[in-house]
């Protein structure tokens, strides 16, 4: 009796583990032999094998590629076999499969992607929860296993970072405990140490800035070099971290301030920093043009001794026209974009792209050309007296053209890499200089590609926000072009508009051939 109870448990026991086993072969095989989802008995001798896939996956039998999923393949003998899927960012499955002749067997997989989880929790109400830099609103959120930075912030608290490594199909749980931060001030800076007030956009006003770490108070004042406070703004309370501000340059009433130096000044509990600012109405904003080798007058480059920091964004755009014996054509009509940067006063750095819309087949390819520049150019000014100064500036530049051919502008339109001089006498309403480039060919081995350019500018500017300007020049002692540029700033406002006109003449060629360029321009100044 006893040798039947036990054998009984025995049997009970291996009837429960084949059962579980089958069970979980149905859903987790690694290693383990796996069963068929279908089966077909086949007419031949051969062993018929299809492996699919919820996904695109490598299929392995016995560590050779059989290629991706779907796979059939009769190339197999009756015996156990190692199967194996792959693909980046899911979990590679492994088996064992046991195919028999005269059937066709299909194997179905899940593939599931390799993913972990991460918790916040315990982090105060209305914090914003950043994980690797982007903001997450609800958890557990899904992530690829590996390290990540959890951070936790809110205003009056200090801020909460934690790294942690989350592994394959676990859940990593971070408690964000913050801590409430004290009272400080930091990162108090002013955008410029000059403004001129009548300027009315953004270019004739300074920015005040800073950060603080929790509620309190402040107070930010301006004044006089007498120490006498001419405008200031108290700050009772404060709910976020970044604080700024914005002066026009006049008192507490609006009233209009006397050119000078002024000092800009925080004051807190223990926060007291302070810095100098000038109001300069002497200071003008350089109406200048865009040519491919930096800011200048009509097509040439010029040395300007405003020594004023700004940034311009720019559109230009106006027809090329040929005029010759068999009458008047459209050559092209060149559309150009770009920006100048002016820093550190005497610095400048530009770039622009373009193209040549409905440009006449004259050039090897009939497509329209597409063009761009970058340039950078140092200035230096020496005064002289009576407000007389004397610029000059050196500049390196790079120009391509995509079509070979078109270039009736010398060195406007690409021909690879060019350097230049440029010099003048400045003053406040007027302008005389002369500028040389000379621009080395890239496009092919010759050498009556390269290009020297030189010419004069003259401009007479009896407003800070009106100027007009005249130049002429030579191209490689041939092309000789001359042009008239007006340019306004209306309102004294953050928008230039400029035209001009310019006549092209090829010395050299023996019939009337010209080209008439007229350039229309609109820049955005801050």
């Amino acid at each position: 009796m006893k040798f039947k109870k036990y054998f009984s448990l025995v049997l009970v026991f291996l009837f429960t583990v084949c059962a579980l086993s089958a069970a979980s072969m149905e859903f987790e095989y690694d290693g383990g032999v796996r069963n068929p989802d279908s089966t077909k008995r086949r007419d031949d001798e051969l062993i018929g094998v299809i492996i699919k896939a919820n996904v695109e996956a490598e299929v392995y039998i016995n560590g050779k590629l059989f290629g991706k999923t779907p796979v059939a393949t009769v190339d197999l003998s009756a015996t156990y076999y190692n199967l194996e899927l792959r693909k980046s960012g899911y979990d590679t499955i492994r088996c064992k499969i046991y195919p028999r002749r005269r059937y066709t067997y299909v194997y179905e997989f899940v593939m599931q992607r390799t993913c972990g989880f991460i918790n916040v929790k315990n982090y105060p109400s209305g914090s914003m929860v950043y994980v690797d830099g982007t903001r997450v609103s609800s958890f557990p959120m899904e992530v690829d296993p590996g390290s990540h930075t959890v951070k936790v912030r809110k205003f009056g608290y200090e801020d909460f970072s934690e790294s942690i490594y989350v592994e394959n199909h676990k859940t990593a749980t971070v408690n964000a405990s913050l801590k409430t931060a004290p009272f400080r001030i930091s990162k108090f800076k002013i955008s410029k140490n000059q403004i001129n007030p009548d300027y009315t956009s953004g270019i004739g006003k300074v920015n005040f800035s800073f950060e603080v770490t929790n509620d309190g108070s402040a107070i930010l004042s301006v004044s006089d070099r007498y120490g006498n406070e001419v405008w200031s703004h108290e700050y009772n309370s404060f709910s976020t971290w970044e604080q700024s501000i914005t002066w026009d340059g006049t008192g507490n009433y609006g009233e209009r301030l006397s050119d000078g130096q002024y000092t800009v000044n925080l004051y807190s509990f223990d926060f007291d920093e302070s810095y100098r600012i000038k109001i300069d109405r002497s200071l003008i904003y350089p109406l200048s043009v865009f040519t491919p080798s930096g800011s200048g007058i009509g097509s040439l480059p010029c040395a300007f001794g405003d020594g004023v920091n700004y940034v311009k964004l720019f559109v230009d755009f106006g027809p090329l026209i040929d005029m010759n014996d068999s009458g008047v054509n459209l050559y092209s009509l060149p559309i150009t974009t770009g920006i100048i940067v002016d820093f550190a006063h005497y610095y400048e750095i530009s770039g622009s792209i373009g193209v040549g819309a409905a440009t006449k087949n004259i050039a090897e390819d009939s497509k329209n050309p597409v063009m761009a520049s970058g340039s950078f150019k140092r200035n230096f000014t020496v005064p002289l007296e009576d407000g007389l100064k004397l610029n000059f500036a050196g500049l390196i530049d790079y120009n391509f053209c995509s079509v070979k051919g078109y270039g009736p502008l010398g060195t406007d339109i690409g021909k690879g890499l060019g350097i230049g001089l440029t010099a003048a006498f400045e003053t406040k309403s007027s302008y005389f200089g002369v500028t040389g480039e000379y621009s080395f060919a890239k496009t092919t081995k010759s050498s009556d590609e390269d290009i020297l350019k030189y010419g004069i500018v003259a401009s007479i500017q009896p407003a800070k926000n009106l100027k007009s300007s005249a130049w002429a020049s030579m191209t490689n002692n041939k092309v000789l072009e001359g042009g008239l540029e007006f340019i306004s700033m209306p309102g004294s406002g953050a928008f230039c508009f400029d035209a001009k006109a310019s006549i092209l003449k090829d010395l050299s060629a023996s019939d009337k051939n010209m080209l008439i360029n007229a350039k229309f321009g609109l820049s955005y100044l801050f």
